[in-house]
């Protein structure tokens, strides 16, 4: 059992060249950069949704805040409007009701938790948008997408669609703009098209030989771009850092939770095994708050034990 949580704690630091698409770093900083995140997006969301997306416009690393500051909020990965209908000059702009998408790789694998996540993302993002007083026609369709290495409902599927219906007949219209896409990178049922098969493969494995057409050939050039410019290694490196800092405070003070935890169970009976507890603890923390892209939430965690034991909640641990 032990052996286990060693395994979950230890994270190998890896160069920023080899980082891949469904790295949630590299993912954040691609979406972050104005020139290159939206004609990633563009092609993106034009493969997973097998449309023409003409123009988006990405609001990067969106905080959508809870209703008040003991409340979970959300930290989207790309707040992306599909804002093509906009180069339609025939069109009045009170006519346009841009589609929000939030899409997000997710490396931590919470399967059982997912369901719950999607909802509560969505309530929030609806309150957001729509404020006080506007009609709720007004009120955009929000597709939330989630990348993953790992099958989420156990069928093989590469594309799970939830959607929102009547129960005791599937044929009523129920059209309430919310969506759930989930990706499984490896899924072969359900007929995915070869372009979307080729994409997802090429962002768990962003690598040359997966460039197998133009759109990932074009994806390859921005994203090889993007990893060549200084702020972004420089970013790299803070994040990294970071996590160490954290790794090393939790085990220098044994970290009091985990060191109760090791000393009342009698394991071994002593303040060595409760300091190892704690953190594995912490390391598997900070390797989900990583990938969820919560960065502030690292360096709070740091120095906020209380803060800390909210989150572990959160997570599981």
């Amino acid at each position: 059992m032990n052996q286990n949580k060693n395994k979950v704690g230890v994270r190998r630091f890896r160069k920023l060249e080899e980082l891949n698409l469904i790295d949630n770093f590299l993912f954040q900083e691609m979406l972050s950069q104005k020139e290159e995140g939206e004609e990633f997006a563009r092609i993106l969301l034009s493969t997973i949704l097998e449309k023409n997306i003409r123009k988006v416009k990405i609001i990067p690393q969106k905080n959508i805040l809870g209703a008040d500051t003991d409340r979970h909020g959300v930290r989207l990965d790309a707040y992306i409007e599909d804002v093509s209908d906009e180069l339609n000059e025939n069109m009045a702009d009170a006519e346009i009701i841009p589609d929000i998408y939030d899409v997000e790789p997710n490396n931590t694998y919470e399967r059982e938790n997912l369901p719950k996540r999607m909802r509560y993302y969505h309530g929030l993002i609806d309150t957001q948008l729509l404020a006080s007083g506007t009609d709720y026609e007004k009120l955009p369709k929000v597709f939330i997408i989630v990348i993953l290495p790992y099958d989420p409902f156990g069928k093989d599927r590469m594309v799970y669609t939830i959607r929102n219906g009547c129960e005791e007949d599937p044929s009523v219209p129920y059209n309430d703009g919310a969506r759930k896409i989930f990706l499984y990178t490896k899924g072969k049922e359900g007929n995915p098209s070869q372009k979307l098969t080729d994409m997802l493969k090429y962002i768990e494995k962003t690598t040359n030989k997966n460039v197998v057409n133009q759109d990932i050939a074009s994806v390859q050039q921005l994203v090889e771009r993007v990893k060549r410019k200084k702020e972004v290694s420089i970013s790299y490196m803070k994040s990294w850092e970071i996590e160490k800092m954290i790794r090393k405070e939790s085990y220098d003070e044994g970290y009091g939770s985990g060191y109760g935890e090791g000393y009342d169970s009698g394991y071994n009976g002593g303040q060595k095994n409760g300091q190892q507890i704690g953190q594995e603890k912490v390391n598997a923390l900070i390797i989900k708050l990583n990938e969820a892209g919560r960065m502030e939430d690292i360096i709070r965690a740091a120095g906020d034990k209380e803060y800390q034991e909210t989150l572990f909640e959160e997570f599981g641990l």
